[in-house]
């Protein structure tokens, strides 16, 4: 296992985030979740992951905040950001602080595995080899 392949999970709603948590378990990540933004900045020190996966439009501190906030404490962490709502003008902004990605639920899988691999390299899972 590569140094760091630890990726934090930010998703409000309880059951997407328990689910992208073991999907990239799967694929042979570590995973650490945060129910919000506020969370996932305490934990984020502690935890240092590569990856941030969070979701726009979260209650209290939203994605792109979360993400302006991530680029102060740590710019060597890359972030993607998971909408449910079409919202060209946030993704742009959100494009402009240098995310990997803006992906639009329900989530494509296989689009996410690609931007994993340019973030960490290619992984093979333990269930689906690819």
């Amino acid at each position: 296992m590569a140094v760091n392949e630890k990726i934090m999970v930010v998703e409000d709603d309880v059951n997407s985030r328990l689910a992208l948590a073991e999907l990239l378990r799967l694929w042979g990540y570590q995973s650490e979740t945060a129910s919000n933004g506020l969370e996932a900045l305490q934990k984020l020190t502690a935890t240092r992951p590569m990856v941030v996966i969070s979701d726009l439009q979260m209650p209290g501190l939203s994605g792109i905040e979360l993400i302006q906030a991530v680029r102060r404490t740590a710019p060597q962490v890359s972030c993607i950001l998971l909408t449910g709502a079409d919202n060209v003008q946030k993704a742009v902004i959100a494009m402009g602080l240098g995310i990997v990605d803006c992906l639009e639920k329900p989530l494509d899988p296989q689009r996410l595995r690609r931007d994993l691999q340019k973030c960490m390299g290619p992984r093979v899972s333990k269930k689906n080899p690819s």
